[in-house]
């Protein structure tokens, strides 16, 4: 994940790391997993990660269990 700033080799500078991402079929849309500089303390934030394609993508930071969080769809 992208922060402000460049480093001495002018890479722009990091504030975590996207470890996994998936597409959700429940969701309909992708979903990630990563580390984040003091992450627990910034649920709902907006960050930039780079994708494999050299763009940029924004991501909302949340709580890991996001969906069904009570296991209600568990017990059908």
């Amino acid at each position: 994940m992208v922060a402000d700033g460049v480093n001495a080799n002018g890479q722009r500078n990091t504030q975590g790391r996207v470890t996994s991402t998936y597409h959700s079929p429940t969701l309909k849309r992708g979903i990630a997993m990563g580390l984040l500089y003091q992450g627990p303390g910034r649920m709902g934030e907006v960050v930039e990660f780079n994708t494999v394609a050299g763009g940029l993508v924004k991501a909302r930071v949340c709580d890991p269990v996001f969906y069904d969080k009570e296991g209600e769809k568990q017990n059908v």
